[in-house]
């Protein structure tokens, strides 16, 4: 089946981990690539046999940029308040990132953690349990694997368990057939602005499931707890007490 992207022209800001990771998979769906970020080739240290498909813009972020482009995908850490991120906004193009397009095309279910604190331990845990349960098991997204770079070995009897940033929720409108939010408190708020901004990106984990998902959220922690209203799914709560 031909991929969705196929044939479209996808700007990757942002060349770390995640942008690395779609500069290999993207070309690989038959999409045409450019990269984009405010570093150097050298500062880069740019393997170029292993991205011979990808075009390299690199050293600024020209707006020009979104005249040559169909779809943006930002790398995390990358603020969208950048003038190339609102260009692309303005023009309307389709702003995404790499957990978002994993979790479109991801054939195993998906259990998605988020909090201000504990969520990488969590992962794990969750991870843990998952494989020792007989499951052959993926863990990634903001710890361990950029799991695009996994996706075409996943089954659908797999389990997949995704750390969650609030970096990455921002942008997504795919929520996790299984997801929870352990604690939300202060944290990032140089990058969302209020608590209002960063709540309502954690929040995104939980706002697109379905029915028949299941939603995890702190019964002990305000921030949490506060999410009740927007779950959509089952809810079932955890408490230390």
């Amino acid at each position: 089946m031909t991929d969705p992207l196929h044939g479209k022209r996808v700007l990757i800001i942002g060349f770390g981990r995640q942008g690395r990771s779609l500069a290999r998979w993207l070309p690989t769906v038959g999409a045409k690539v450019i990269v984009n970020d405010g570093r150097d080739e050298k500062t880069l240290n740019l393997p170029q046999d292993e991205y011979a498909h990808v075009r390299f813009v690199l050293g600024d972020h020209p707006v020009s940029l979104v005249e040559e482009a169909d779809i943006v995908c930002v790398s995390g850490g990358v603020p969208l308040e950048l003038p190339l991120i609102q260009a692309a906004y303005k023009a309307g193009l389709t702003i995404t990132n790499d957990a978002q397009l994993f979790m479109e095309r991801c054939p195993a279910p998906v259990i998605g953690i988020t909090g201000s604190a504990g969520k990488t331990t969590t992962t794990r845990l969750v991870g843990d349990i998952m494989q020792q349960s007989g499951f052959r098991t993926w863990v990634g997204g903001n710890i361990g694997d950029v799991l695009l770079d996994v996706l075409p070995q996943i089954a659908p009897q797999d389990r997949v368990v995704m750390e969650l940033s609030s970096f990455q929720l921002e942008l997504m409108t795919n929520s996790p057939q299984i997801a929870a939010v352990l604690n939300i408190t202060p944290n990032h708020l140089d990058r969302h602005g209020t608590m209002e901004n960063y709540t309502a990106a954690k929040a995104n984990i939980i706002a697109h499931q379905r029915p028949d998902d299941m939603a995890i959220l702190g019964y002990d922690d305000a921030g949490s707890h506060a999410l009740e209203e927007a779950v959509c799914s089952q809810l079932l709560w955890f408490s230390m007490r």
